[in-house]
């Protein structure tokens, strides 16, 4: 069935008119930006297809890491809707990593933390680890990525980290890298690496607030769980 030939109250560009876009699902949104159907199929069925995808197990967020050309091979899509796609996802993704850039942002807590870096992490598909200088009000100073690959694996340079704090006047900073997996279970070589990290900032007075590991849609905060301080 054509959209179309559905009643108004289900179409997704009357819906969006009546209540706003964050009332639709993924389905719907997609179908919008996709406008028109093909032979058979309607621009809801497409997006149906692409969601569920074999190709594609996670979803809308596994749009944004198809290629140009394996979006515009799904069928019903073309060359067309795959740049539309690709650049609706990017408008996305940079006004998602931009949000309250023109204010001060202050972590200070746990989830506005975790949110901060979700932000920023959740589409890496190698393991990175990113840190946050903060000032006294934990507002942040700066954002830098520190290295490439796991905590442990390349060996996180605690020298070069707080040289990096003191040169930004910075009293305190949060860690955190993504675990590609998607499951952010810290492990025991990255809860001692933590806990190392903490006692070294004591000793030059940068306090080590937390440290986060960003999973696919969930992440995990040392410091909420009980785990910045050694039992």
């Amino acid at each position: 069935m054509k959209i179309s030939e559905l009643h108004p109250s289900v179409r997704p560009y009357e819906r969006l008119e009546s209540y706003g876009a964050e009332s639709l699902s993924d389905e719907e949104l997609l179908a919008i930006v996709i406008r028109s159907g093909t032979k058979g199929k309607s621009s809801k069925d497409i997006a149906s297809q692409l969601l569920s995808n074999i190709d594609n197990p996670d979803g809308l967020c596994g749009l944004y890491k198809l290629t140009l050309k394996e979006l515009a091979d799904q069928e019903g899509v073309g060359r067309v809707k795959a740049i539309v796609l690709k650049a609706c996802l990017e408008l996305g993704r940079r006004s998602y990593m931009r949000y309250g850039s023109q204010s001060r942002i202050r972590l200070l807590t746990s989830d506005v933390a975790s949110g901060y870096f979700e932000e920023k992490m959740a589409f890496l598909e190698t393991e990175e680890v990113h840190v946050a200088l903060l000032d006294n009000q934990q507002s942040l100073i700066s954002h830098h990525v520190i290295c490439k690959g796991s905590v442990n694996g390349v060996g996180l340079c605690f020298r070069e980290l707080f040289r990096m704090a003191v040169k930004a006047n910075a009293t305190g900073l949060i860690l955190a890298h993504n675990h590609p997996s998607g499951d952010p279970t810290p492990s025991e070589e990255d809860i001692e690496t933590t806990l190392n990290l903490k006692k070294s900032g004591e000793l030059i007075g940068i306090s080590v607030v937390d440290h986060i590991i960003i999973g696919r849609g969930i992440s995990f905060s040392m410091l909420k769980n009980g785990l910045m301080e050694e039992k």
